[in-house]
């Protein structure tokens, strides 16, 4: 079994991040947790807070809290959670050191290990085993653990099988001291007020790629940090996923949002290891409003060309997803062909994700 250790020097870290440029639209005036009068660490750690404690109301320190089925609308545990996986979620005390391991298969399955500014400590996939402690993480003596199943084809086991899978992902943790939640966190209003202003510099054309906004302190960039934290709290980052936010030309008349679709040109995946592509569609405020919100490369029906169109509020339509009024989307790829043709196709191909 393979074993990741995933080390970093935080301060020089954090030092060489706030030295190179973000990925901004060029005179774009960035919001900032400065303007509340919020350093980006206590915001940061806020948004941590929020979703550890989610997890928490459903299992105590080192322990699983499972999902049986897709995330819902009464199920979802953080913003922006995907429907093309079941999720298992776990607070970690790291204080004296953790090991996760995830079952060996050649299927997709991920732990990522998330510390509380929202950095990815370290990621194990199938057959993988990975030891986490304080020296892995920027603050605190706790990590978040997201785990991802995709549902297994009914050839490979369905459900059943992948449930299974599921619950034989392993968390030795050396000590299980309590999760406290940090004086510095911020209440519930200003913090969503910082969130609020940051996602609506998303929404107005801030960010020119995402390949920075995910990940750790080395590769990722401050600014694009703070964007991906309040847009999608506990993302990954390349070489194992890129997302894109979809630019949403859809109308509303009266009232009631009108049918529309996009098409575009899928990204070069790794099959092989499980990697796929998919289409969440998320409410205003980023959480999912329909129990059937997401669509994937292995549900998607291809057009003859090799493109996918999705069409939303369309019945009858193929590929389509019934939508709130309003409503956001997001488009993901796991497991990329590799970080390049990741960015590659960002560059490239972003243009084609468009509402209409």
């Amino acid at each position: 079994m393979k074993k990741r250790n995933f080390l970093f020097a935080a301060p020089l870290a954090l030092t060489l991040a706030f030295h190179a440029n973000a990925d901004i639209a060029p005179g774009f005036k960035v919001s900032s947790p400065a303007d509340f009068g919020v350093s980006d660490y206590v915001y940061k750690v806020s948004e941590s807070d929020f979703n550890f404690k989610r997890s928490l109301a459903k299992a105590p320190v080192n322990k699983w809290a499972y999902q049986s089925d897709l995330s819902r609308v009464e199920t979802q545990q953080v913003i922006r959670e995907n429907q093309d996986g079941i999720y298992a979620s776990a607070v970690v005390d790291i204080s004296e050191g953790a090991t996760f391991t995830v079952p060996k298969g050649n299927h997709y399955q991920i732990i990522q290990v998330i510390d509380m500014q929202n950095y990815v400590a370290g990621v194990a996939y199938a057959g993988d085993s990975i030891t986490i402690t304080t020296d892995d993480v920027t603050y605190g003596n706790h990590v978040y653990l997201n785990m991802r199943v995709p549902i297994l084809t009914e050839e490979k086991g369905g459900i059943k099988e992948t449930l299974r899978l599921q619950k034989l992902a392993t968390i030795d943790a050396k000590s299980a001291k309590a999760y406290v939640t940090p004086d510095i966190v911020l209440d519930m209003k200003k913090m969503e007020e910082i969130r609020a202003a940051l996602v609506n510099d998303v929404k107005s054309g801030a960010l020119t790629h995402t390949k920075n906004v995910n990940g750790t302190p080395y590769s990722s960039r401050p600014q694009d940090q703070l964007y991906g934290t309040s847009y999608g709290w506990g993302g990954l980052g390349l070489p194992d996923a890129a997302y894109w936010p979809f630019l949403n030309n859809s109308k509303i008349v009266n009232g009631k949002i009108q049918p529309s679709s996009t098409t575009f040109t899928p990204p070069v995946i790794q099959e092989d290891r499980g990697g796929f592509w998919s289409v969440t569609i998320y409410n205003e405020e980023g959480w999912l409003a329909k129990n059937i919100s997401a669509i994937s490369n292995t549900q998607a029906e291809p057009n003859k060309d090799g493109t996918y169109t999705i069409n939303f509020n369309s019945p009858g339509m193929k590929n389509n997803l019934q939508t709130s009024t309003p409503f956001t989307a997001l488009f993901r790829f796991y497991l990329p062909e590799s970080k390049e043709s990741a960015i590659n196709y960002i560059d490239k191909r972003s243009s084609e994700l468009v509402i209409k």
